[in-house]
This record gives structure tokens, C-alpha cells and sequence, in this order.
């Protein structure tokens, strides 16, 4: 029988050395790395490459970690917190019991059934950490995550609307996010409304996402989806429709904002 055929009962040692002399395999061999005492990644030893054997050719992709740390930093900047998790986020009261169970429910398979999660309401009550839980879930199972605080970056997109190549490149990282978490959605002072500018830029990221069906969405905002659906049927329709299954309203309560606690 020919050696090839029994690549099942090889171990990857074996077959890594098999395609340095030569031997095609139908799937990636990958080379282990080096793990050197304090590496954070046993994947790619912290290199950020992996490099694997493939039908006779050596080849290197990004490691997934590569996405994490992107992610991590993108987050930072914004003034998100990437150590908000399930496991440090309070449940002393029903209502935290209840985003708690949604949102986990969501992070397990909820993603993968084409809804998105909305959370609205109260402010101060744990809408950001626990969608940034969901987002810290989900980068393990999807490297194509991104974090959008609202307020800062519509800011600047429009600012840049004249600059045709920056902005297309700006929005289209928003629009094409497998993973997009948009956080203070339609934040105004004093609960202003918000401009004409706001809702043109939020239907052109909104309805992006809402035709791609493997787009994933997560949306905290200090609105109803209701109110949501007041200031303009077209984008709060759309919300309204995909988190059907996901969202959650926090009735306002100024006992509910823990930061004043």
C-alpha cells in the first residue's frame, strides 16, 4: 500500500517530515513552533504566523491571535474595556440575570442564526459590558471582529465624507465586519436627536449588515428599538427586525447605574 494513503495513521510529526521530502498531503500539516516560557500563544509561539505544508508547498497565514491582539487595541483606544467578561459581570438582580442568560445564549449559537443583539435602556446598568462579553466570545470563534463606539467614530466619518478613498475605507471596515459591536448607538447630549448626517451614516452601515445574513451585529444603545423606529422607520426597522429573537430593554432606573453606586 502506498505510504500516502495512510497519512490517518501517521502522526504529525511524520507527515511534516514526509513534506520536507517531498510527499503531497490534502491537508494542512502545520509546523509546530517554538514556545518559549511566558508565550501567550501555543498556536504560533507568539510569532503572529503560522506556517503549515499543503500539497507539497509551504505556506504562512496570519494567526488567529493576530485578530485578538488587533481587536484588544482597536478597543483600547476607544476607551473599551477587553477584560469585561461573563465571569466578572454582577447578577445580584433579575434584570442582570436576564442580560446575563441572553447574552450567553447569543455567544454560544445565537450568532450563528442570522439575529443580531440589541440591549437598550437605562444608562450605567452593564448594556457595554456585557455586549463587549459577547465580543470577547466571539473573537475566539471569529477573528473578524470589530468594535465601534459610536459617538467618536461617526465623529469622524463625518468629518472625512468629502475624502472619497479614506471614508470608503473607514466604512467599509464597519460594513464588512463579520463581527461589528456598535456601542452607544445614536449617543447625543442631553438626548438631543440625532442629525440628518447620523441617521444617512447609520443606514449605510446598518443596511450593509442587514443584507449580508452572516453579518453579526451587537448593539447597545441608550434608546428603545422603538425609539429607535421613531427617529427613522427605515434604520430602526431593520434593527428591530434582526434582534427579534436577542434584545433586551433595561427600564429606566436611576438605582439601576452602578457607576453611582
Amino acid at each position: 500500500m502506498n505510504r500516502q494513503n495512510e497519512t490517518g495513521m501517521l502522526s504529525d510529526a511524520d507527515k511534516l517530515e514526509m513534506c520536507r521530502r517531498g510527499a503531497r498531503f490534502r491537508e494542512r500539516v502545520y509546523v509546530s513552533p517554538e514556545i518559549k516560557p511566558g508565550c501567550q500563544c501555543e498556536l504560533c509561539g507568539d510569532y503572529g504566523w503560522r506556517f503549515f505544508w499543503f500539497d507539497g508547498y509551504e505556506y504562512a497565514e496570519e494567526c488567529t491571535c493576530h485578530y485578538a491582539k488587533t481587536m484588544v487595541e482597536s478597543m483600547k483606544k476607544t476607551g473599551a474595556r477587553h477584560d469585561q467578561t461573563f465571569e466578572n459581570f454582577h447578577t445580584d438582580h433579575d434584570y442582570q440575570k436576564s442580560m446575563m442568560e441572553k447574552a450567553r445564549q447569543f455567544a454560544k449559537d445565537g450568532w450563528l442564526t442570522g439575529q443580531w443583539f440589541y440591549i437598550g435602556g437605562q444608562v450605567g446598568c452593564g448594556k457595554t459590558h456585557i455586549c463587549t462579553a459577547i465580543l470577547n466570545e466571539l473573537v475566539k470563534k471569529n477573528p473578524g471582529c470589530r468594535y465601534m463606539m459610536w459617538r467618536d467614530e461617526s465623529t469622524h466619518l463625518k468629518a472625512i465624507v468629502n475624502q472619497q478613498a479614506e471614508y470608503h475605507e473607514k466604512i467599509t471596515e464597519l460594513k464588512e465586519a463579520s463581527v461589528l459591536y456598535i456601542d452607544d448607538f445614536w449617543k447625543t447630549q442631553q438626548r438631543m436627536q440625532p442629525t440628518q448626517a447620523d441617521v444617512n451614516l447609520a443606514f449605510q452601515i446598518i443596511n450593509a449588515r442587514y443584507q449580508d445574513p452572516r453579518k453579526v451585529t451587537i448593539i447597545s444603545c441608550e434608546r428603545s428599538r422603538e425609539e429607535l423606529t421613531e427617529i427613522d422607520e427605515a434604520v430602526g426597522s431593520r434593527i428591530y427586525e434582526k434582534s427579534r429573537t436577542y434584545n433586551l430593554f433595561i427600564d429606566r432606573d436611576k438605582s439601576r447605574n452602578y457607576r453611582m453606586q
